[in-house]
């Protein structure tokens, strides 16, 4: 399997039209090849990253009965799941991870009782919003890469069926069973996940190969995977990658922020143009996000499994 390549955004927004189709050839090869890449000076307010992990790192302080009072509502994606609530791996232990959800955070922001604190909400709604804008300019380069208008994405991802994850890894205290994991091997739902990890490690992909690899930390970056509903939109030109997180045998918590950018509802989703040819007809019926990603999750719960 190829290395996970970086990818420099620097001036992506102020460059000349072959500095960014160059970024874009990047960001299309690590699509098609990988699945994952680190973007390395993506533009994204680190000091606003900084205190995103602060909050969520006291948020998760707090005792596991203080935490269930803002237990996960599924309609709507949005609250605290707790070790072993999810199983995104149907075929092995629940998963070890607790994470606090928030999909969509300004159509929530009236409802107080959905936060734990003003503070809280008002960092993650800033870092919502930070993170968004970033991950618009990104796909400003996939869309060059695509023959796309340069706003065909950043269009149809606005916010409505965007979630900002928080995600906290506990050390284990005793040796975790055979087949258990920080979190299960799995794909995104959508169209590209953005993470932010610290430095203790244990994120894995899967190559081609079958063979798991570490993506380490690299200070600064943001690991980007393109995921199933672009892997669709694409007619399979961009790879969805299978990713886990191993458990923390060592004596250190891990701590994650994962940005989920999935389009609107209603956005029709059909092979896209230049992914199709006489050779290479589409290989999936058209849809709509909505339908795809409900279906996906459908698929998920009926395996006792979890988005």
């Amino acid at each position: 399997m190829t290395d996970i390549p970086i990818i420099d955004f620097k001036n992506f927004e102020t460059g000349d039209e072959a500095h960014r189709r160059k970024i874009a050839a990047q960001l299309d090869w690590a699509a098609s090849e990988v699945g994952f890449m680190y973007v390395d000076n993506p533009g994204i307010d680190q000091a606003l990253l900084a205190e995103a992990f602060a909050s969520s790192a006291a948020f998760f302080g707090r005792t596991k009965a203080e935490k269930k009072r803002w237990d996960y509502i599924e309609p709507i994606n949005h609250g605290y799941q707790g070790p072993g609530d999810q199983r995104l791996d149907p075929t092995i232990a629940p998963d070890l991870k607790e994470a606090f959800t928030m999909r969509d955070i300004h159509v929530n922001e009236d409802k107080p009782a959905l936060w734990p604190s003003p503070a809280f909400l008002d960092t993650a709604s800033r870092f919502f919003d930070e993170a968004l804008r970033g991950s618009n300019i990104v796909m400003e380069a996939f869309a060059l890469a695509l023959d796309l208008p340069i706003d065909f994405f950043r269009n149809c991802h606005y916010g409505q069926n965007v979630a900002l994850r928080y995600l906290r890894y506990p050390a284990c205290e005793t040796p975790p069973a055979p087949n258990q994991l920080g979190c299960g091997a799995h794909t995104d739902f959508g169209t590209i996940t953005l993470l932010f990890q610290d430095d203790v490690g244990g994120l894995q992909i899967q190559g081609r190969d079958g063979v798991w690899r570490d993506a380490v930390y690299i200070p600064g970056t943001i690991i980007i995977n393109t995921a199933d509903l672009v892997a669709t939109w694409t007619n399979d030109r961009y790879c969805s990658t299978p990713h886990r997180v191993k458990p923390m045998t060592s004596n250190r918590d891990r701590y994650s922020i994962a940005y989920f950018v999935d389009p609107y509802t209603d956005t029709p989703v059909s092979a896209l143009p230049s992914c199709t040819s006489d050779d290479n007809p589409a290989r999936y019926p058209d849809t709509t996000a909505g339908a795809y990603v409900q279906q996906r999750i459908a698929d998920s719960n009926k395996l006792d499994g979890g988005y």
